[in-house]
């Protein structure tokens, strides 16, 4: 998580959508950056509102100086993404429970779906604030679309932004999905894919109120 309220904005970091990087990027101009321990880094939407509101006010920055916003990602890429990185070599000797490079992502893809991975959560969980996943963010841009964020972010900081690029895998192998599995993922997916609709456009969609994504 980057907060820069001075500049109007907080940026929710989205686990496998550039987080490192804009931690780089930015952290320099940030008044509060959460990095290193993930269940810190990666706090969603309710758990900003719930622990960090109140301290950025302690600052003197109310709710309505600021946009809470996020970036977001194709679903299905999203969680290839997950397979991608934990296939990493050096993961197996990290944390070999968490290691990936023995599995398709078919199999990943089904454990996914019968919570027996260890990838929990989902994006549209991530920006909502209950189990409804009424979103709660301001702002949602499409990762895809670097035109659309990374001019967005430039704007609010009024200075050059170089944004570099990291944790990408190298591992290429050209992931599969039975039509049965992706019929199952996509119908999972439905409200993200509801709210990635809203992206495809213009890259990014500042989401009415307490909107709740369709389900599938």
């Amino acid at each position: 998580m980057l907060a820069l309220p001075g500049h109007g904005f907080v940026m929710l970091s989205l686990p496998k959508c550039a987080s490192t990087s804009l931690v780089k990027a930015v952290a320099g101009q940030a008044e509060v950056v959460l990095r290193i321990n993930p269940k810190l880094k990666h706090i969603n939407c309710a758990q900003f509102h719930e622990l960090m509101v109140p301290v950025l006010r302690k600052g003197g920055y109310q709710r309505k100086d600021y946009e809470v916003v996020s970036l977001f990602r194709e679903p299905v890429e999203w969680l290839e993404s997950w397979w991608r990185y934990r296939k990493r070599p050096a993961l197996h000797e990290e944390n070999s429970r968490r290691y990936t490079g023995d599995q398709t992502f078919e199999d990943f893809t089904v454990d996914y779906l019968e919570r027996r991975q260890k990838v929990r959560g989902r994006p549209a969980r991530f920006v909502a604030m209950g189990d409804d996943l009424d979103i709660g963010v301001d702002r949602l841009f499409a990762l895809e679309r670097p035109d659309a964020w990374q001019g967005w972010i430039t704007e609010k900081l009024g200075k050059e932004v170089t944004f570099g690029t990291d944790n990408v895998s190298k591992v290429r192998q050209e992931p599969e999905l039975t039509k049965d599995t992706r019929r199952r993922l996509e119908t999972y997916f439905a409200p993200e894919y509801d709210i990635y609709s809203h992206l495809r456009e213009s890259g990014t969609w500042a989401p009415p109120k307490g909107y709740v994504p369709a389900a599938g």
